[in-house]
Formats: structure tokens, sequence, C-alpha cells
């Protein structure tokens, strides 16, 4: 679990930046040698996306539905259209992420793992958290997110 946590924030701090670092134009260089001032520049990134973007804090994510003990961990990106969640699967069972509801107040988002319906599978003991991604209709914005979780047999 230590690890997705370490992912989750080596990616954020990666994103970060990269996002801050300045890009040095054949303008900016002549500018510097001719003794000018530079102009400066707008950042193309608005406000709003830099807020709405990266890891989401854990009290804005409503996980009363989910088994005890499962990962809420939750990051934003594309300006809040897309989200990242760490879901957790083991042995035989698959999991996959599906939105259930958007609504102005709120998005929920249903884990759905899923195991084999033979009784006589063997699996193995082992624990994965893999990301699932889903795609928003409309930024998550203010929204408050709501994770779900099914079980089904394949």
């Amino acid at each position: 679990m230590r690890w997705i946590r370490t992912i989750v924030g080596a990616a954020a701090l990666l994103l970060a930046v990269t996002a801050c670092g300045e890009e040095t134009t054949a303008n900016d260089r002549s500018e510097q040698e001719s003794g000018l001032a530079p102009v400066a520049r707008e950042s193309p990134q608005t406000p709003e996306a830099a807020v709405q973007d990266g890891p989401m804090s854990e009290e804005l994510i409503d996980t009363s539905a989910l088994p005890e003990g499962y990962p809420t961990e939750v990051a934003v990106s594309d300006e809040g259209h897309t989200l990242t969640i760490v879901a957790q699967e083991g042995g035989c069972t698959k999991v996959s992420a599906k939105v259930a509801e958007q609504t102005e107040e709120q998005v929920t988002v249903t884990l759905v793992e899923s195991e084999p319906a033979d009784e006589n599978v063997v699996c193995t003991m082992d624990m994965r958290y893999p990301p699932l991604t889903v795609e928003l209709d409309e930024p998550l914005g203010d929204r408050q997110l709501v994770l779900e979780h099914e079980r089904t047999t394949h």
C-alpha cells in the first residue's frame, strides 16, 4: 500500500515540476542579451485547472460504501474530467470502474470486483492495486465523489 502512495506522490511531484518549468525561447535570449526587460507572458494553464488537477483529499470523498480497508486514493486530471482511482483486486478477481451517476451535487463511481463463478478454481492469495481511470461528462469541480463497491461473477 505504501508504494501506491509513493507512486501517486511521485507522479504529482513530476507534474508540478514540469508544469512550473520555464521555456526559454530565442526571443527571451535576445531580450536578455540586449539588456531589455523580458516581456511578461501569461501561463497557458488556468487557475481552476491547477486547483482541480492532482490528488484528491480524502475528506472530499465519500467512502462509506467501500469494504473496510479498501484503498481511498483518487487523483484528478484533464482539468477535472478524468478520475484515476486506486482499486483492489486479488487472486482470481478483476476490478473495473464505471461512472454510475453524475448530478450537479455528486459523482458516483462503482468499483466492480468480478470473481470466477466456478468455485473449483484455484486462486493465488496476492493483492493488487491497479489504478482505474474514468471519464466525466463535466469537470468534477466542487461536486462530492462517492465511491461504491460491487461484487459480481464471470
